[in-house]
């Protein structure tokens, strides 16, 4: 089976922090994960988020502050609402909605962040690429 491609949207703060962390202690990560670091997640629009998808990720995991931790007031609820707008997109689009996700981490959570990219990956990969899962419901 080929190898599925994962992208990681990060907070610059909490999010990347925690990630920052785990890189510094040397903590394993997903080989196959790449990450993209923005100012805030209520910042990310939904036709980034729909362009990921487009430009082969097979997975998707926002990665974004508490609620009650962001430094921009009402991103994380900003980044919630996309993400619900989004799911209903992809499912349009014949792409699992289970492959748009979203965790929120405090600054110090670097096992937890570590922990949530490895079950991520582990879901995205039972799942297969887009394109397979695209073919097989073509053929259902």
């Amino acid at each position: 089976m080929k190898k599925v491609r994962l992208l990681g949207i990060c907070c610059n703060w909490s999010p990347f922090a925690c990630y920052n962390a785990a890189g510094m202690a040397r903590m394993k990560m997903p080989d196959n994960f790449k990450l993209i670091r923005v100012m805030c997640i209520g910042r990310v629009n939904q036709a980034l988020i729909l362009r990921a998808f487009e430009y082969g990720a097979d997975g998707v995991i926002l990665l974004e502050c508490n609620d009650e931790d962001c430094r921009y007031g009402p991103g994380p609820e900003v980044g919630h609402e996309n993400v619900k707008r989004v799911r209903k997109m992809l499912h349009l689009l014949g792409i699992g909605q289970e492959r748009l996700v979203e965790k929120s981490f405090a600054a110090h959570e670097k096992e937890e962040l570590v922990e949530a990219l490895w079950d991520f990956a582990e879901r995205i990969e039972a799942l297969g690429p887009v394109t397979e899962q695209k073919a097989m419901a073509a053929h259902v």
